[in-house]
């Protein structure tokens, strides 16, 4: 029993001396609270309505025997001559931008189109898709090149920009693209116009 009531006072002046009967408070400093996150930028809400009719839009491009091509899941066909099994490929590319090019307070958008004749080359066409509260209304593709790689679109101060990767000029087709080139289009009675 003695040893006991000893051990227990030791016990107590032991925890006493060592300073373990008070925790010192916990501080946090104000830099562990971790930094706000922007969200990913999403499309326009205003552009929404156009953005999902893209896929199954009528472009107007040259490169077929209608100079139209009424699109269907992304994609349209069809033979490059009557009774040919070759076919014209036309598609939508992968580059979009948003932006009021005609000032009218919605959101227009500036898109590529991919053209396949099926022979040695891919022609990349701009195309501008004006929002029409909420109807889409392309105008008629531009051509930028055969080959040739964008980088980037921009719709900004009315104009569309297109930064893309071409050749020199005396450089063959199967060169690979490696010239940066800067190229301004605006809109002009509904056609894209090339600045020079």
């Amino acid at each position: 029993m003695k040893k006991n009531i000893s051990l227990t006072i030791l016990l107590v002046f032991l925890i006493s001396a060592c300073g373990l009967a008070e925790i010192p408070p916990t501080v946090v400093p104000l830099t562990a609270v971790p930094p706000t996150v922007e969200p990913p930028r999403q499309a326009p809400q205003q552009s929404l309505s156009i953005l999902q009719s893209l896929p199954n839009a009528e472009y107007r491009i040259e490169i077929t025997s209608t100079g139209k091509a009424q699109l269907k899941d992304g994609i349209f066909e069809e033979p490059s001559a009557p009774g040919s099994v070759v076919k014209t490929t036309v598609q939508l590319g992968k580059e979009l931008a948003f932006g009021d090019i005609n000032g009218d307070g919605t959101e227009d958008i500036a898109t590529t189109l991919v053209a396949d004749p099926d022979g040695s080359g891919t022609f990349i066409y701009l195309t501008l898709i004006i929002n029409y509260n909420g109807t889409a209304k392309p105008l008629d593709a531009v051509l930028l090149g055969d080959r040739i790689i964008v980088k980037s679109i921009m719709i900004q101060s009315e104009s569309v920009v297109v930064t893309m990767l071409d050749r020199k000029s005396d450089e063959s087709m199967s060169a690979k693209p490696s010239v940066e080139v800067t190229r301004t289009f605006k809109l002009k009675s509904d056609k894209l116009i090339e600045m020079k």
